[in-house]
């Protein structure tokens, strides 16, 4: 209510001020639904030629969301009542079965994009020598400013207001008992600790992301600070690449670790993988996730390395092909690396080997690729994810929070049993995907939006404060 009142009086107040009083009074209009929809609907600018085209990160963005929310629509009709198990249970090892259950890799590519758009922006600006601690503190406030308002607000709504909205078969076990999990561990949503304070109990289960990624963010924007306008850095990103895969190997070998498709298994889906090793160390760890996070610190250092030697790299032939063919080959290893297991009960070992390799060969392939995009290596992917427009990757860090408690109360109303077949999937699917993204479009014009720009004003109105004080320092 308090929302929509703000939204209300700065909606009015943009309509009817003069242009003078609206720039003199920004602060005042930042829940302004109208300035709101024009950023939502604002176009992308075409990048310079100079610059690395960065418009395939926008169709990643809702490419990478919406693979997400295939394999969470499967994930979570198995926690209902399914009309033939069995059918299930025979189909799991089909090409295409794997292929969405290992589709969450692919949140390794928000990782990636990520600590890339960060080390790129900090070397974008390395020449003019800005404070570490400054930049530090700074960087990682607009973060917190970008992500948290909306993670807060759908974790409240969660916990307090989602199991009374409806009612249902499952209702009490899929929307009630979250909802109860919320309220005991809300709090460490809000220091993005959720993923290893209580692991094994699940609030909104895919904010594990958002948790993981601002630790890695910390430790990355440190790390491209240190690093900045160093020769070594390139060589030193990739040594780190190799031994943090080393640890993970290591750790995977002494516990039994499984891979991504093991770990999906229906009797560990059934209890949310609580108690599950594999799911708390390598699948939402931050340890787990870091070589992600390394390879887009390295492909940001790696362009900017070969622009400042002038290398044209979209020139060789040899590395045009390699790049055009790493994207389907990074899908083919997500939908035949579960066969290299063999059929029945894997060996531990080998378990073990894919699941610390897994991520590290899917994060190379697509880092490959991505070097090559944004650097005018033409391909048919490329072509198509620069083609999303801007609404919808603005909108998919909505779909992300919303989704998997749209789906689940989509479930919990169900009065007869799921036939988990590939029609039902695929409308499912693609119900679930229109549904989080136009539920996406309210909380970003009332929340995500209002929130940067309110910061945004005031951050412009302290330092217009601070600038006449320093001028007096000066003249004095």
């Amino acid at each position: 209510m308090v929302v929509l009142t703000l939204a209300f009086v700065s909606t009015t107040l943009d309509l009817t001020l003069s242009d003078h009083a609206r720039k003199e009074r920004g602060w005042a209009l930042s829940w302004s639904v109208v300035r709101s929809w024009r950023a939502l609907t604002a176009g992308t600018p075409r990048p310079r030629p100079s610059a690395p085209d960065l418009r395939t990160f926008d169709g990643l963005r809702v490419f990478c969301m919406m693979a997400v929310i295939l394999e969470h629509v499967c994930w979570l009709a198995s926690l209902s009542y399914v009309a033939d198990a069995r059918y299930s249970e025979l189909t799991r090892r089909d090409y295409d079965a794997m292929l969405m259950t290992n589709s969450t890799l692919v949140v390794q590519i928000f990782f990636l994009m990520a600590s890339f758009l960060l080390a790129h922006k900090i070397l974008q600006q390395r020449r003019k020598n800005l404070p570490l601690m400054k930049t530090f503190f700074e960087t990682i406030l607009n973060r917190i400013v970008r992500i948290s308002p909306s993670n807060f607000v759908v974790v409240w709504f969660v916990a307090t207001w989602m199991e009374r909205l409806g009612d249902g078969p499952l209702w009490k076990p899929l929307v009630g008992g979250e909802a109860a999990v919320c309220r005991r561990k809300w709090w460490t949503h809000l220091i993005y600790m959720n993923n290893v304070i209580y692991p094994d109990d699940k609030c909104l289960i895919q904010t594990w992301y958002l948790a993981a990624d601002m630790q890695l963010y910390v430790v990355a924007l440190l790390a491209t600070l240190l690093l900045r306008g160093r020769r070594a850095a390139v060589p030193l990103l990739a040594g780190l690449f190799i031994f943090v895969t080393g640890i993970n190997f290591t750790l995977a070998c002494l516990w039994r670790l499984v891979p991504t498709f093991v770990l999906h298994r229906p009797e560990s889906v059934l209890v949310a993988y609580g108690g599950e090793p594999s799911f708390n160390v390598l699948y939402q760890s931050p340890l787990g996730n870091a070589s992600a996070s390394l390879a887009g610190l390295l492909l940001a250092h790696l362009h900017h390395a070969l622009g400042d030697a002038g290398v044209r790299i979209a020139d060789h032939k040899v590395f045009r092909a390699v790049s055009v063919l790493c994207a389907p080959a990074a899908l083919g290893w997500a939908a035949l690396s579960p066969r290299l297991l063999g059929g029945g009960v894997p060996h531990p070992m080998a378990a073990a080997a894919l699941a610390a390799l897994e991520r590290p060969v899917f994060v190379l392939l697509v880092t490959v690729a991505l070097l090559g995009a944004i650097n005018g290596v033409k391909s048919w992917w490329r072509t198509w994810l620069s083609h999303f427009g801007s609404v919808a990757p603005r909108l998919s860090f909505g779909a992300l929070l919303l989704h998997l408690s749209l789906n689940k109360a989509l479930l919990a109303t169900r009065l007869q049993p799921i036939q988990l077949d590939r029609p039902h999937v695929f409308f499912q699917w693609f119900g679930v995907g229109v549904l989080s993204y136009s539920a996406a479009i309210p909380l970003a014009l009332l929340v995500e939006f209002p929130t940067q720009r309110l910061y945004k004003e005031v951050t412009e109105l302290i330092n217009k404060y601070k600038q006449p004080t320093q001028d007096i320092k000066m003249d004095t």
